[in-house]
């Protein structure tokens, strides 16, 4: 009986590993389309007047960065937003860890 379900498993198993083997380049492909297309619409004028500017942003669980581009005025105002949650979660960690929260003494 245990050898039956073993046999059962590895089964299983294999045809996973099959599978995950048969996988096609064609979202390599769509994601190479993608920078072209990028690369082509940096340095044009934004509806608001200003030129548009490509930046390779980390992505988190990727080791590939991934290419954003937007308006001098949307990186402006991304940037501050991401300076503004920077100090915010700073600000937090220090008030949590800090203090009687962290003694005991209150």
């Amino acid at each position: 009986m245990a050898l039956a379900h073993r046999t059962n498993l590895v089964a299983l198993f294999g045809v996973v590993a099959m599978t995950a083997c048969t996988t096609t380049t064609s979202g390599a492909s769509a994601a190479a389309g993608a920078d072209k297309v990028r690369a082509a619409i940096e340095g044009q004028t934004a509806p608001d007047g200003t030129l548009i500017k490509c930046r390779s942003i980390q992505v988190t669980g990727s080791r590939f960065p991934a290419k954003d581009c937007k308006s001098e005025k949307a990186w402006q105002e991304f940037d501050q937003l991401m300076a503004e949650n920077a100090k915010n979660e700073t600000d937090k960690f220090q008030r949590v860890n800090t203090g009687c929260s962290t003694t005991g003494t209150c």
